[in-house]
C-alpha cells in the first residue's frame, strides 16, 4: 500500500540512492562475470540467452599467462537502456577480481553513477568504486563519497558522503556525513551528520539511525514545531505504522502548551482495486473548559457557548465492493463543537497538513463553517437497464441546540430504470422513485413516497434533420406525518399529469483555417423547442413537512434553446492528429402561456418570459479556461443572476509558469463578491502573488493575501501575508529542493 503523506517519501530519499548502487553492482557483477572467452572474442558480442550485455572496445585482449582479460580505450557494455564505459576494463579469472578505470560512468535510464576508478570481486559478490558521484533526476538529487562500497549481501558504506539537490561544486546546501553504513531492508547509521549552508554546519548530530527499507517502515516520521497566540508552542510527532500489506496507520502526538495533548490516529486499507478506505480521528482534552462569552475573540470564532472538555473530529471515507455485485460507500463527519475546526484550523501545523478526503474519495467534505457536518451510507447495485440505491444520512447540528428540528432522512431507497424499449411496444418507457423515512428530535417524523413512471417517443422526419420526441410522466408524490401528539398524525398525496414534445434539429459547418496547428473548425448549432404541460391533482391544501408535495405545481410553457459548439482539429508536425471543444453556448428562453393568458389585477404586470439564460464556456488552449454564465430579467431591465470566472496560465522557462485568476458572482439583492488572484515569477529568481475576496454589496474584504518568493536551483523563501476578517497570519517557508517546505507562522489577533 502507497503512503501518501510526503513526509514518507523524504526518509527513502538516502534507500533509493543505496539502490542505485545496488543496481550498479548488480550490472558489473552479471555483466563481467559471463564467460570472458566470450565477451571478448572478436571484439564485440550479440545478446546472448543468458547474458544479454553488448562491450565494445578499441582493444580487447587475453592474457593467457596471467589469465587476464583486458579492454583499453573507449570501453562500453550495454544492456537496454542501462550502460557502463569507462577508459580500461580488466577482468582475472583466477581472482575472480574486475577493475574498471578512467572515467567510470553507470547510466541507468536518466540516473548516472560516475568515479574515477573501481574494483569488484566478483566471487564474493563485493565491490567499491573511488570518487563516485550518483545523480538521480527524478528529485535532483546527488550523492557523492571518497568511497562507495559494497561490503556484503546487502550492504553498503560511503565515507566523505555529501547528499545535496543543488547543482555545482559550492553547493548551497547539503547534507554530510563522515560515514555511512546501510543495509537494505534493515537500518542505515550515519556518523557526524550535519546539515550544511554553503558549506558552514548549520545543525550537527554526531551519530543517528534510519530505517532503509523499500518496504512500508514502521517508524517515526519529521516532527512539526510551530507557534500560535491562541494555542502556544505547537509541537507535533507522527508515528508511521505498517501494519500489514492492505493495512497502515499514523498516530499523531501534539503538544499545545495552552490547550494540553491531542492524540490524532489515520488508519488506510486496501481490501481490492475498488475497496479502500480512509478514517482519521483526533481526540484533545482541552485545558480551556468552558468558553468566556464576554470575549470579543470568542465570540468572533461563533456565537455559541461552549462547555466542553473533551473534543474530537473523527471523519472518513471508505469504498466497498460487497457480495452480489452490491457496492457500499460510506461518509463520517462527527465533530464535537462549532468551534473545533475553526481553532484547530488549516495551515502547516493544522488539519491541512492532513489528507485531504475529498481527493483520496473524489467526494467533497462539509467545508469549516457549515452549519451541519454530514454522515451517510449508500448502497447501491447497477443492472445494465436499472439500478437500486438504499441509502442513509444524518446532519449534525455541532452547537447541539436545545430544540433540534433539523430533518435527518435516516432510511431511503431509490429505484431508476434507464429509458428502454419494448418488443411490442413503439416507444420508451422509464421509472424514477425514491422512497425515505424521514426522523427528526423535535417535531413531526413521517414518511415520504414518490413514483414517476415516463413514455418517451423519439423519430426522424424530414430526412433525418428533424428530431421530435413526445414524451408523458405522471408523478406521485405521498407523505405520511406522524406529529407526535394523539389526533394530529396526518397524511397527504398530489400527483401530476405531464406532456411534453420537443423538436430540434442539428446544423453544422466545417471551415478551413490557416492557423499554426488548427486545420479545421466545426460550428454546430442545435436548435430547439420544447413545449412542457403539467398538472397537478389531489390534496388541494399543502402540508409540507419535509420538503412540499409538487413543489413544481401547475406548467404551461413553452422554452427555445440554441446550443453552439466550436470544435478544432488540431494537427502537429508528425502528422498526430486530435480534436478539442474550443467553445460552447447556450441560449433558453421560457414563455409561460398561463402567465400570459391569465387574468391580473389592475395595475400587475403580467412576466411570461422567464429570464433569458446564457452560458458561456472558452477553452481554446489548456492553459485557458474563461466561464460566464447569466440571466436577464426582460421586465427589471438587469441581471438577476451572473457569474463569472477566469483561469489563464502562461508558460515561463525553467518549468514556471505565471497564473491569473478571476471570479465574479452577482445575485440580485443578496450576493456581489469579486475575487482575483495572480502569482508571477520576476527576473532573478523572485515571484510574487496575491488573492482577494471582496463582498462588493458591503464595500468590505472577506479575505486578502499577499506573497513574495526567492527562488534559486536548489532552494527558495516564501514570505506570506493573510488576512481573514480580524485575523492577521504571518508565515515565513523555506523550500530545499527535494526535502519539501520548513516552515514557521504566527497568528495575530485585532
Amino acid at each position: 500500500m502507497t503512503r501518501q503523506n510526503y513526509r514518507v517519501s523524504r526518509n527513502r530519499v538516502a534507500v533509493r540512492c543505496f539502490l542505485f548502487l545496488a543496481i550498479f553492482f548488480s550490472l558489473v557483477f552479471v555483466g563481467l562475470k559471463a564467460d570472458a572467452g566470450t565477451l571478448f572474442s572478436k571484439g564485440k558480442i550479440t545478446e546472448d540467452r543468458n547474458i544479454p550485455w553488448k562491450i565494445t572496445a578499441e582493444s580487447l585482449s587475453y592474457d593467457q599467462k596471467n589469465n587476464v582479460y583486458r579492454a583499453k580505450g573507449d570501453v562500453l557494455i550495454t544492456r537496454g537502456d542501462e550502460s557502463l564505459s569507462a577508459r580500461e576494463a580488466m577482468y582475472n579469472r583466477q581472482t575472480g577480481v574486475a577493475k574498471v578505470s578512467g572515467a567510470v560512468r553507470l547510466k541507468s535510464g536518466d540516473d548516472v553513477l560516475t568515479g574515477e576508478k573501481g574494483v569488484f570481486n566478483l566471487r564474493e559478490q563485493t565491490g567499491k568504486i573511488e570518487n563516485g558521484c550518483l545523480f538521480l533526476k527524478q528529485n535532483h538529487y546527488y550523492l557523492s563519497g571518497g568511497i562507495m562500497e559494497k561490503i556484503g549481501k546487502s550492504t553498503y558504506m560511503i565515507k566523505e558522503c555529501r547528499l545535496t539537490t543543488c547543482d555545482g561544486e559550492n553547493p548551497a546546501w547539503s547534507i554530510t556525513g563522515s560515514e555511512v553504513k546501510v543495509t537494505l531492508e534493515g537500518y542505515g547509521q550515519v556518523r557526524n551528520a550535519a546539515f550544511r549552508v554553503k558549506g558552514w554546519p548549520f545543525l550537527y548530530v554526531p551519530y543517528m539511525i534510519f530505517p532503509a527499507k523499500t518496504k512500508r517502515q514502521t517508524g517515526l516520521l519529521p516532527p512539526l514545531l510551530g507557534y500560535s497566540n491562541r494555542n502556544g508552542a505547537d509541537l507535533e510527532i507522527p508515528f508511521f505504522w505498517a501494519i500489514s500489506h492492505q493495512t497502515d496507520a499514523t498516530l499523531y502526538e501534539r503538544y499545545l502548551s495552552k490547550r494540553g495533548y491531542m492524540q490524532g490516529l489515520e488508519f488506510r486499507y486496501v481490501a481490492g482495486s475498488e475497496s479502500e478506505g480512509n478514517f482519521l480521528f483526533d481526540f484533545l482534552r482541552d485545558r480551556i473548559e468552558e468558553k468566556d462569552m464576554a470575549d470579543p475573540d470568542e465570540q468572533e470564532i461563533s456565537p455559541f457557548e461552549r462547555d466542553n472538555k473533551n473534543r474530537f473530529w473523527i471523519r472518513g471515507r471508505a469504498d466497498q465492493d460487497l457480495a452480489f455485485g452490491v457496492t457500499a460507500r460510506l461518509d463520517v463527519d462527527v465533530v464535537s463543537d462549532q468551534d473545533y475546526l475553526r481553532e484547530f484550523e488549516g495551515g502547516q501545523f493544522g488539519y491541512e497538513a492532513r489528507p485531504d478526503l475529498s481527493d483520496v474519495s473524489a467526494r467533497p467534505v462539509e467545508e469549516r463553517y457549515a452549519p451541519t457536518r454530514r454522515s451517510a451510507l449508500r448502497l447501491s447495485r447497477e443492472w445494465q437497464d436499472f439500478s437500486l440505491q438504499a441509502l442513509s444520512s444524518y446532519h449534525q447540528r455541532p452547537e447541539d441546540p436545545s430544540n433540534d428540528r433539523t430533518p435527518q432522512p435516516l432510511a431511503g431507497m431509490e429505484a431508476t430504470v434507464v429509458p428502454s424499449s419494448l418488443h411490442l411496444f413503439p416507444g420508451y418507457v422509464g421509472l424514477d422513485s425514491d422512497y425515505d423515512y424521514i426522523w427528526r428530535e423535535e417535531g413531526a417524523k413521517g414518511h415520504r413516497l414518490s413514483l414517476s413512471p415516463d413514455l418517451r417517443f423519439p423519430w426522424k422526419t424530414a430526412g433525418g434533420y428533424l428530431e421530435v420526441e413526445p414524451s408523458f410522466r405522471y408523478t406521485l408524490d405521498t407523505h405520511w406525518l406522524d406529529a407526535g401528539e394523539p389526533g394530529l398524525d396526518d397524511s397527504a398525496a398530489k400527483g401530476a399529469y405531464e406532456a411534453a414534445c420537443r423538436v430540434s434539429t442539428n446544423v453544422e459547418r466545417v471551415y478551413d483555417t490557416g492557423w499554426e496547428r488548427a486545420t479545421r473548425l466545426k460550428h454546430r448549432i442545435w436548435p430547439a423547442l420544447t413545449y412542457r404541460y403539467r398538472v397537478p391533482h389531489g390534496d388541494k391544501e399543502e402540508r409540507p413537512w419535509f420538503d412540499p408535495i409538487d413543489q413544481e405545481g401547475r406548467i404551461n410553457q413553452v422554452i427555445l434553446s440554441l446550443e453552439n459548439f466550436l470544435d478544432a482539429r488540431l494537427d502537429d508536425a508528425k502528422g498526430n492528429v486530435r480534436y478539442r471543444q474550443w467553445a460552447t453556448f447556450t441560449l433558453s428562453q421560457g414563455y409561460d402561456i398561463d402567465e400570459a393568458t391569465g387574468e391580473r389585477l389592475t395595475g400587475e404586470q403580467k412576466r411570461p418570459l422567464s429570464p433569458l439564460s446564457a452560458d458561456l464556456l472558452v477553452t481554446p488552449f489548456k492553459n485557458l479556461d474563461f466561464r460566464a454564465n447569466g440571466q436577464w430579467d426582460h421586465y427589471d431591465d438587469d441581471f438577476s443572476a451572473a457569474s463569472m470566472s477566469l483561469d489563464f496560465t502562461v508558460p515561463r522557462t525553467g518549468d514556471r509558469s505565471d497564473h491569473y485568476g478571476l471570479d465574479f458572482l452577482y445575485a440580485k439583492d443578496s450576493t456581489k463578491s469579486l475575487g482575483f488572484d495572480w502569482d508571477l515569477n520576476l527576473p532573478y529568481g523572485f515571484s510574487t502573488g496575491m488573492a482577494f475576496q471582496r463582498n462588493l454589496l458591503v464595500d468590505d474584504n472577506i479575505y486578502t493575501r499577499y506573497w513574495v518568493g526567492y527562488k534559486r536551483q536548489c532552494w527558495g523563501v516564501r514570505i506570506s501575508l493573510a488576512k481573514e476578517d480580524d485575523d492577521t497570519r504571518i508565515m515565513l517557508v523555506f523550500n530545499l529542493l527535494g526535502l519539501g517546505d520548513i516552515g514557521t507562522g504566527t497568528k495575530v489577533g485585532k
